[in-house]
């Protein structure tokens, strides 16, 4: 499951406030994983970690799927470089993350939302693989608990685009400074359009990153 180069996301399961740091997967054998010394995602700064740490890690299994475990530190190891030695449960002990943790990402994409009483074109302003955020015009009405039918039209960075009809539900209807927005969240999506989506999240977040916008 994890490969040499892995990219993982770290945060201390006991700390006064939340963190993450990032990490590289260096080396495996058996139950250990080697990682080079972790980043702290705000500050850029090196994190030195003591034996018995406890962490929750995370990382992207075939650019689609995430998956956590937990572990502690249990060493410290000199190499080429320096690296951090971390218990690894095995497999079997891997959590997929659930539709409610999937990232989410500010993306501005076109989208139609159709309910009992007519069809209407927005964008959004966020998207995830359990749901997206879309502008509220003047006309419209949602209310929540609201059944609807959203159609997506996702730009990939191969090129092309993807289109997703798939039923959703209206969550929450809020003010954002002039306009309003709709939370949507959705229903019986195909475990391809949800891979699909949250390939698209990476992408997004990859770019916002490379333009110095997110850590």
């Amino acid at each position: 499951m994890l490969k040499i180069g892995t990219i993982m996301t770290l945060e201390p399961v006991q700390a006064d406030k939340a963190e993450k740091y990032r990490c590289r997967l260096v080396e495996q054998k058996d139950s250990k994983i080697y990682i080079d010394y972790p980043v702290h995602t705000e500050t850029d700064r090196t994190v030195f970690l003591i034996d018995g740490t406890q962490l929750k890690v995370s990382f992207v299994y075939n650019e689609t799927t995430v998956f956590s475990f937990e572990t502690e530190v249990t060493g410290r190891k000199k190499s080429n470089i320096p690296m951090v030695c971390l218990h690894y449960p095995g497999d079997g002990e891997l959590i997929k993350v659930q539709r409610r943790q999937f990232v989410r990402v500010d993306a501005a994409v076109d989208a139609a939302i159709m309910t009992a009483d007519g069809s209407y074109s927005t964008i959004t302003t966020d998207v995830s693989a359990g749901g997206c955020a879309v502008k509220v015009q003047e006309n419209h009405e949602y209310e929540a608990g609201m059944d609807v039918e959203i159609l997506l039209v996702l730009p990939m960075q191969a090129g092309g685009c993807h289109y997703f009809n798939v039923p959703g539900r209206v969550v929450r209807v809020w003010e954002k400074s002039t306009y309003r927005i709709a939370s949507l969240e959705f229903e019986q999506l195909k475990d391809l359009e949800q891979q699909t989506i949250l390939r698209f999240c990476f992408e997004k977040q990859l770019a916002l990153r490379n333009k110095g916008l997110i850590e």
